[in-house]
């Protein structure tokens, strides 16, 4: 576990060092200052999220299904699904500007301020586009979808209070078991590419890169 008195250090170490992009990174004021490999491992486990939803769906009560379009989740496009949709699409822009400003970093380090400042400023976007506004997506998908759990009195108590039925047909034809397999080989990804970043730019740090 990371102490305050580590953390401390780090940040010290790279506002000493010669290393442009690190010593503006830590004078930047932003509220999500996770690094590249460890935002992607937090998309990667949103991502994790939609794919619990297929489970979940096929764990809805027997009460629950005159509120479904169908209890089958290979064909089921329910509208709460289009939240996750979203909230999954933001998480993939978001793993491309961060890749991509990654790769960046390594291809022309050393890097310039003014090189430097552009590239967090990209970072900074995608982080609030993917942990910000993709994860509320998600977040609010998956508690959606936990009022089916609650069975068929917690879906009308909701329908009551927010006058629509989040599980009716969409139209779309976007069924649950396709969101979920898309999540998966995008979380998936996500957590690998995570991986290979975190060492790629450990060792350009080491180069003093």
């Amino acid at each position: 576990m990371t102490t305050d008195t580590e953390v401390d250090d780090h940040i010290t170490s790279a506002l000493l060092s010669g290393n442009t992009y690190e010593k503006i990174r830590y004078q930047r004021h932003a509220f999500l200052r996770q690094s590249i490999p460890r935002t992607l491992m937090l998309q990667s486990a949103l991502l994790g999220l939609l794919v619990a939803l297929l489970p979940m769906y096929g764990l809805f009560p027997a009460s629950v299904a005159g509120y479904l379009p169908t209890t089958d989740p290979t064909v089921a496009a329910p509208k709460a699904l289009l939240l996750g949709v979203v909230g999954g699409l933001f998480e993939l822009l978001s793993a491309a500007l961060l890749v991509g400003a990654a790769l960046y970093r390594l291809r022309r380090a050393p890097l310039s301020e003014s090189q430097a400042h552009r590239v967090l400023d990209v970072e900074d976007f995608a982080r609030y586009v993917g942990l910000g506004a993709g994860g509320l997506a998600i977040l609010l998908t998956v508690c959606l979808f936990a009022v089916g759990l609650g069975g068929g009195a917690a879906v009308e108590s909701y329908v009551g209070t927010a006058g629509a039925n989040p599980f009716a047909d969409s139209g779309l034809g976007l069924p649950v078991v396709a969101v979920s397999l898309v999540a998966f080989v995008a979380s998936v990804v996500s957590y690998y590419v995570s991986g290979y970043l975190s060492v790629r730019l450990a060792q350009a740090r080491r180069r003093g890169e």
